[in-house]
């Protein structure tokens, strides 16, 4: 089977936006009711930050495993498979004893549901041309920005008008629904699967190579660190809302979307702009001005504390915008190097992902550093980084590995 030619690649991607969105809704649904969690588990809100933590852990780690098993069963049975495990697990959170016991579930919940990060950005890598990446990893960002502008909404929906449970169960049901699509409706993409034994050290000897290439160390790390200042807004977002500036939850969910639909615009545009410009230039100029938005935040917020939240909006939107032309991009271009394993370097990249937004996620949490001032220099310091990287990195070229 040619899978460029036998799949509609409209109805493809509005799938994989679909798939995708189980990430924002898992992380974002639940934020307005870590006050109630907290009171119904016996603990505070500091506690039930670190079920956000665990998610983004299991994430970063569950990848790595599922990288090699997308490229030796192909795509489908593995995301039925990540599917079951999330739906059960996500019945686990609603029905947690403890905060620790909910941690778990959590950790559990990723383990799950992060086979779809994996299978998405394969199927992706099987389906469309090296230049067409970028904007098809630009469209499924689209469609999956849906999720972070509504998720907060239904969320104090559920927590006002039932409890917290309600959340999970509502994450229980959308992952059996998206299982029912994928069942009926996804063909098998992989061109390349084997009947290898998955071996550690074999495994373990695959993403080292994967790693070395330099091309997809540097877009991939350049990437993440982009899309961890995502994550230090959303570990920050409730706190600096919430309680710094005492807004209502009404309010909150309100501002979250305004600020998660710069992304999706963002991305949207970037998808239109990969037809006339390429877009590792894109990425790189997209970094220069990231950069000068942050900085202009940070002074701005240094020298008035008391910053008005709608100040602080339109900041946090402009950010958001500009990432939505960095992460598609570097995503893609970090890919190129590679076919036949495509899976393992999609679970590597997504582990590194992850990996580099829990960490930032935890030293927010860890350090209480969610106010105004400490995320905007974390804002600052994501996209130094991410700039150097993208702009020492080689341009990529035809698939070298396989």
């Amino acid at each position: 089977m040619n899978a460029n030619t036998t799949i509609n690649k409209n109805f493809l991607i509005v799938l994989l936006g679909i798939l995708a969105a189980l990430g924002p809704f898992t992380i974002d649904m639940y934020l307005p009711g870590f006050k109630q969690i907290a009171l119904d588990l016996r603990t505070d809100e500091k506690h039930v930050a670190f079920t956000l933590t665990s998610y983004f852990v299991g994430i970063a780690v569950g990848q790595l495993f599922y990288g090699p098993i997308v490229d030796k069963y192909g795509r489908k049975r593995p995301l039925l498979f990540g599917l079951f495990i999330y739906a059960l697990s996500a019945l686990g959170c609603a029905f947690s004893p403890s905060i620790q016991t909910m941690i778990g579930m959590r950790l559990l919940q990723a383990l799950g549901g992060c086979v779809g990060m994996v299978a998405a950005n394969a199927i992706i890598s099987d389906v469309y041309e090296v230049n067409q990446r970028a904007k098809a990893f630009s469209t499924m960002i689209l469609i999956m920005g849906v999720a972070p502008l509504v998720a907060p909404s239904i969320g104090s929906f559920f927590v006002e008008q039932a409890n917290w449970q309600y959340i999970f169960y509502f994450l229980t049901l959308f992952a059996f629904l998206v299982g029912l699509l994928i069942y009926f409706f996804l063909p098998e993409t992989s061109l390349h699967m084997h009947s290898n034994k998955l071996k550690i050290k074999t495994i373990g000897k695959d993403y080292l190579t994967i790693l070395k290439t330099k091309i997809f160390f540097r877009y991939i790390v350049a990437g993440s660190l982009s899309m961890a200042i995502l994550f230090a807004y959303i570990s920050s977002a409730s706190f600096i809302f919430l309680t710094h500036y005492a807004l209502s939850k009404t309010t909150f969910s309100i501002l979250f979307a305004i600020n998660a639909s710069g992304l999706i615009l963002g991305s949207y545009l970037n998808g239109l702009l990969t037809n006339y410009v390429n877009y590792v230039t894109i990425a790189r100029r997209a970094s220069i001005i990231l950069g000068i938005i942050t900085l202009l935040l940070l002074v701005l917020i240094y020298l008035k504390p008391n910053l008005p939240y709608q100040y602080m909006v339109g900041g946090l939107f402009s950010v958001l915008f500009t990432v939505g032309f960095i992460n598609p991009n570097a995503t893609a271009a970090s890919l190129v190097p590679f076919t036949g394993n495509v899976g393992a370097a999609s679970a590597l990249s997504g582990a590194i992902g992850m990996g580099v937004g829990a960490l930032v996620a935890a030293a927010i949490g860890a350090f209480q550093g969610n106010s105004p001032i400490t995320m905007a220099i974390v804002f600052f310091v994501l996209t130094l980084l991410a700039s150097i990287l993208l702009w020492t990195a080689p341009r990529p070229t035809k698939p070298e590995i396989n």
